[in-house]
């Protein structure tokens, strides 16, 4: 069947992909994409030059393709964050979905996520649960909202007080596993981040959340999240040299989340000014978890004791830390 032979009713639906050398996991994840029992009404691929083939390897299965596929190639590789952009600025469904090139989507993962939507007119995007199996196809025992203690507790903060719940640590909206209406998502262009410190989806959700949108999330585990190898952290038995490396590292991604974090709240900010609304609540949240982890990270560099004495009887420290055991991480410098 060619590409743009069927006729899609209700909302139009973009997925959003971006590719980096996935030719050996994008067939088996374009055909799942395929087998959707409401197919998206095109895909768009932003190839952020593989060099490896993967261009004319997409545009092979394009001629053949049920829905419409449109590949955008690089010249120069940009990183995941300017290649989502590059694609979301092709995409024109009022809907998008987010796209890795290595999961695997269950087949009505589209259709719920537009029932969900359909259901809550007002919310800005929706998330759901996942699957994780690692390069050998094996299951693990461990879904993606366990992994990422997205427990019904903190589902309750969350519908309660979204953006304290997406401040209050870890991430828990995936971009492979969200969908977002596109008029949410060109109010926060361009993504003006690094991705050593926030990608993509969490640039989108955060600003949402923190501009009065809601989202809205799909307990169902409606794609298969690939894990691989080096997504595995192992620091048991590591060297010196290694040890440093790995903390230099999370510093790095300590301080660009912070800019990130900065970023989210002039946008904010802007917005209200320029719409009249009220985000001083927001904003406040905004002030208070970067000065936190500004106060966190000057901890861990200076490892001073007065410092970590004054972060265990600060109120506010302890709210926006996991309790004596996390200042006691920050005051040996350790993650």
């Amino acid at each position: 069947m060619k590409a743009g032979s069927i006729k899609q009713t209700g909302e139009s639906v973009s997925v959003a992909m971006a590719t980096y050398k996935g030719i050996v996991h994008l067939r088996q994840q374009v055909a799942s994409l395929f087998n959707q029992t409401r197919l998206p009404d095109e895909l768009v691929i932003y190839d952020d030059a593989s060099g490896d083939g993967t261009a004319d390897f997409l545009r092979r299965i394009a001629a053949q393709a049920p829905v419409h596929m449109r590949i955008v190639e690089g010249s120069r590789n940009v990183g995941v964050n300017a290649a989502f952009q590059a694609a979301l600025a092709e995409c024109s469904g009022d809907i998008v979905f987010f796209c890795d090139q290595d999961d695997i989507w269950l087949p009505g993962k589209i259709e719920t996520f537009l029932d969900t939507l359909r259901a809550e007119p007002d919310a800005a995007f929706a998330f759901c649960d996942a699957f994780q199996f690692n390069s050998e196809t094996a299951e693990l025992d461990i879904s993606l909202w366990e992994l990422a203690r997205f427990s019904a507790r903190r589902q309750a903060r969350f519908h309660r007080d979204p953006l304290g719940a997406m401040l209050g640590g870890g991430n828990f909206v995936y971009g492979m596993a969200s969908a977002f209406r596109r008029k949410t998502l060109e109010r926060f262009m361009p993504i003006d981040c690094d991705p050593v410190g926030m990608t993509h989806d969490t640039w989108f959700a955060l600003h949402a959340v923190a501009s009065g949108g809601t989202g809205v999330a799909i307990p169902e585990r409606l794609v298969r999240y690939r894990r691989h190898d080096k997504q595995t952290s192992v620091v048991l038995g590591e060297r010196a040299g290694e040890r440093q490396a790995r903390l230099e590292k999370a510093r790095s991604r300590a301080v660009a989340l912070i800019e990130a974090l900065r970023k989210v709240r002039r946008n904010v900010e802007r917005e209200a000014c320029s719409s009249g609304r009220d985000a001083a609540l927001a904003i406040g949240q905004l002030d208070r978890r970067i000065a936190f982890l500004e106060a966190r990270e000057r901890l861990r560099a200076t490892r001073s004791m007065p410092g970590a004495l004054r972060a265990m009887v600060n109120l506010e420290y302890w709210r926006q830390a996991s309790g004596p055991a996390s200042v006691l991480r920050d005051y040996r410098g350790t993650w």
